[in-house]
């Protein structure tokens, strides 16, 4: 588990972290130092919490910190990263460049604002985690994420858990939509210990970032999955619950060759850097009709292919609502 006190941070100082960790301007590399630090030993970043780092290599995870022109630059989990081992017993890690990030997990406040939150780099999934007893209400979001795990490059997976307390119909009803469009559905009970199996099977071999509403039981499933995670876990209730992770931090799962990231419980999921005429190339069902019209935004415009009654209805809600936002209507 890390060493790091996670009860110093609180998503909302983001904003302020932020701003804080950006590079300063004016700073350049000679063509020297930047040999040097390509011809680094590579880490990835493991834990962050208000400038305090981990980052993974060697087989162990190792307190950091910034060196040289890296001070002030801002990193998240899964980065990769150019490091100087420590040099004697009492020194750390130190950071000395950042790798260009292949893929990436962005939230922005609400579709309204353009101020963008790297949540993860770098993961291979996005798994959505949502309450099997709200599931019709949780459709939305999980649209969100999708949307954003699809500009992101990240596959999609959806882990519906509280099965204990769901109505499969129901569940089955919600998720026809996903599996149609050939997403992972998970069914989980972290209370009862059911569907791990088929988890595990989903996150096997690659870097998964979780994230969800508070409550839905993210921690709880990261628990089991990985003991030896020991995440602080709130009383859930059947209504939710509070936050029970305050900073994202990666472990490691040995027996699945996995990495799992647990991310703070978020109440909402905004779009904002998404451009409207964007989003119909992140929802596959829209962006696979082969309208006459290359920006067709599937609205009625002369040459629109699309079949309302092809789409789920909730799924076209969902993009009619997200559209909408990105307008600011």
């Amino acid at each position: 588990m890390s060493g790091i006190d996670l009860d110093l941070w609180e998503e909302e100082f983001d904003d302020l972290d932020d701003a804080r960790h950006r590079r300063r301007r004016g700073t350049k590399r000679s063509t020297k130092a930047q040999e040097r630090i390509d011809d680094a030993d590579r880490a990835r970043v493991v834990a962050v919490a208000r400038g305090l780092l981990e980052v993974y290599f060697d087989d162990e995870r190792h307190p950091a910190r910034f060196g040289g022109s890296m001070r002030g630059t801002k990193v998240v989990v899964g980065d990769e990263v150019r490091i100087r081992p420590p040099r004697h017993d009492t020194d750390v890690v130190r950071v000395l460049g950042l790798e260009e990030r292949r893929t990436w997990l962005t939230r922005t406040p609400d579709d309204d604002a353009d101020v963008e939150r790297v949540v993860v780099a770098n993961a291979e999934a996005v798994g959505v985690v949502v309450a099997g007893d709200r599931i019709v209400e949780a459709v939305g979001f999980v649209d969100r994420v999708l949307v954003a795990g699809s500009v992101g490059g990240l596959e999609p997976l959806v882990v519906v858990n509280k099965m204990d307390l769901a109505d499969p119909a129901i569940v089955a009803e919600a998720m026809a939509p996903y599996r149609d469009l050939d997403v992972t559905v998970v069914q989980t009970s972290a209370e009862a210990r059911t569907g791990l199996d088929d988890l595990e099977d989903a996150l096997q071999g690659r870097w998964t970032a979780f994230t969800g509403h508070s409550g839905v039981g993210k921690s709880s499933l990261f628990n089991l999955v990985v003991p030896a995670a020991e995440q602080d876990v709130a009383e859930l209730g059947r209504r939710g619950g509070r936050h029970t992770t305050v900073a994202a931090i990666a472990e490691h799962a040995p027996d699945l060759d996995a990495w799992l990231v647990d991310t703070p419980g978020v109440r909402s999921f905004g779009l904002g850097t998404l451009a409207p005429d964007e989003l119909v190339d992140h929802f596959p069902e829209l962006a696979d009709l082969g309208c006459d019209l290359d920006d067709c935004a599937h609205l009625g415009e002369p040459g629109c292919r699309l079949d309302v009654d092809a789409v789920a209805p909730t799924r076209w809600s969902s993009y009619l609502r997200i559209r909408e936002g990105l307008l600011g209507q």
